[in-house]
């Protein structure tokens, strides 16, 4: 349910407008696209899922002194999917059409305080590729 699938040829576009909702400023968002499109270029087709900040933190936990007043932490997994394979994938892609808003109850941040410069700000952001 978490899950998108999305042709390779809209993988900028669409990890850029989800990461920006996520509270990502351009160059974090222009560095993490930048990082990943050489293993993302290999496949047709690639399936997106964000981590849960709750997740993430169980995962690797993150101790920051002095404590931060707004910490995100956004990691996207992502795996290739050939086209032989996409009708296993038929809602991801379905997910794929809706407004990007939605990852932000899903990560779980807070946007508008992560773009608060008043504030004491932590930003991490990170992937995964699933080879499996």
């Amino acid at each position: 349910m978490d899950s998108i699938v999305i042709p390779v040829d809209k993988v900028t576009v669409y990890p850029d407008k989800s990461l920006k909702v996520l509270g990502l400023h351009t160059e974090a968002r222009t560095s993490f696209i930048t990082y990943w499109l050489p293993y993302i270029f290999k496949h047709e087709y690639i399936a997106l899922r964000p981590v849960p900040q709750a997740a993430y933190e169980r995962a690797a936990s993150l101790c920051i002194s002095p404590q931060p007043d707004v910490v995100t932490r956004v990691c996207m997994l992502f795996k290739g999917i050939c086209k032989e394979h996409l009708a296993n994938w038929a809602n991801a892609q379905m997910q794929a059409e809706k407004n990007v808003a939605w990852w932000v109850d899903v990560v779980g941040v807070d946007p508008a305080r992560a773009g608060d410069v008043t504030l004491l700000r932590v930003l991490e952001w990170g992937g995964m590729d699933i080879l499996i």
